[in-house]
């Protein structure tokens, strides 16, 4: 027994003397990104309900099957993101306070390196006005080719900040009574909702004044058929869903913006039925043809932040249905993902990220985290 013993402690001994030495790890240890990121990745607007303070802006790739996760960014307090296609740079529009949750207010842009994920910049907003809200894609906004970052800001006065985000330097504040988010409309500027169904659009020059103010016709019914605030975009074209499934087209393209003929997703069998559009991030695009679009039957008011059980898809040229699936759990956000292998990123309820492939087949199911909310997903556009 006790030879045996010996026997197999010696096999031991000589198979660990026979295994190469581990190299010494090098701490810190830290991994970088690539400076352009693979068209699967995706940024992922945790919004973390149970501690505001700490939200973030996850990076994802919604391809991978392991190591999905790629890095995290801090966006506190009701943060807005954007990337820019021009600049190895991030942004985070977020707001501090001295204490904690008290205190001094500070809101501030933070500026990220794409590649090290290290903040290389901010730009103060002095006057402490920066809207505070669950996380929307409209409420910062880059324009002119990445050129100014746009902040919107609501303290309950509305207004835009224009930032020359090259030079890091705030330029303007732009009023916008009765009027709200930021969508990019012609060749440098910006359009908002107005109170009254209506659109104003505002172009501004290189020191960030206002050089023209355009408003159109008031469009929808805010009383009986109000849009929501977070359209998509096809090349200029924004469009719109409204709370009854009426899609808006409106051209953003020159300085006046253009309302398109509305058109229904849903049959007169459908209303009747209630089909309506439930979520956050309502509606996204294939930036071809086909809109995607969170619905649920029996809608009543109130419904439409619950989600949906059903993805309608439709063409915009033949302004019709043409495909609908059910996805495994109920739809919460969505964002398309183009490129080789388009996919479909879907947060459902359970604030889980759910990744389909373009005929509504589920790909994979990813947690970014026990407490993560990941209300506003940004793709590459």
């Amino acid at each position: 027994m006790i030879n045996k013993l010996a026997i197999v402690v010696a096999g031991l001994v000589l198979a660990q003397a026979a295994l190469p030495e581990i190299p010494i790890e090098r701490i810190p240890n830290v991994a970088k990104l690539p400076a352009e990121y693979p068209e699967t990745w995706l940024f992922a607007a945790d919004a973390n309900f149970h501690a505001l303070i700490a939200g973030k802006i996850i990076i994802v790739d919604i391809a991978a099957d392991i190591h999905e996760y790629k890095g995290a960014i801090g966006a506190a307090q009701f943060a807005t993101f954007m990337e820019s296609s021009t600049r190895n740079e991030l942004y985070v529009g977020e707001t501090f306070y001295s204490r904690g949750t008290v205190g001094e207010r500070t809101d501030v842009v933070t500026i990220y390196d794409k590649a090290t994920l290290e903040k290389t910049g901010e730009v103060v907003l002095p006057k402490k006005n920066r809207g505070l809200f669950v996380t929307n894609k409209y409420a910062m906004q880059l324009v002119d080719k990445d050129r100014f970052l746009l902040v919107y800001n609501f303290t309950p006065a509305s207004s835009v900040s224009i930032i020359d985000i090259a030079a890091k330097q705030l330029l303007n504040e732009i009023a916008l009574p009765g009027c709200s988010m930021i969508y990019p409309t012609g060749e440098r500027g910006f359009s908002s909702l107005c109170g009254d169904g209506s659109m104003v659009s505002i172009q501004f020059d290189k020191q960030g004044r206002q050089t023209s103010k355009n408003l159109t016709e008031p469009f929808f019914s805010v009383d009986d058929d109000p849009i929501f605030d977070k359209p998509t975009y096809i090349g200029k074209t924004a469009y719109f869903v409204s709370y009854k499934a009426r899609i808006y087209p409106v051209d953003l393209s020159t300085a006046q913006p253009k309302p398109l003929p509305m058109w229904s997703l849903v049959s007169a069998a459908e209303e009747a039925q209630n089909w309506r559009p439930s979520g956050w991030q309502i509606i996204t695009d294939d930036n071809k043809d086909t809109l995607y679009v969170i619905m649920h039957p029996d809608a009543f008011d109130g419904s439409h932040k619950s989600g949906g059980e059903h993805i309608w898809v439709a063409n915009t040229d033949s302004r019709k249905v043409v495909r609908r699936f059910q996805p495994e759990d109920a739809a919460f956000s969505l964002e398309f993902v183009s490129g080789k292998s388009p996919m479909l990123a879907v947060t459902n309820v359970n604030m889980w990220l759910d990744v389909y492939a373009e005929d509504g087949a589920l790909l994979r199911t990813m947690s970014l985290g026990d407490s993560a909310m990941p209300l506003a997903l940004h793709s590459k556009r």
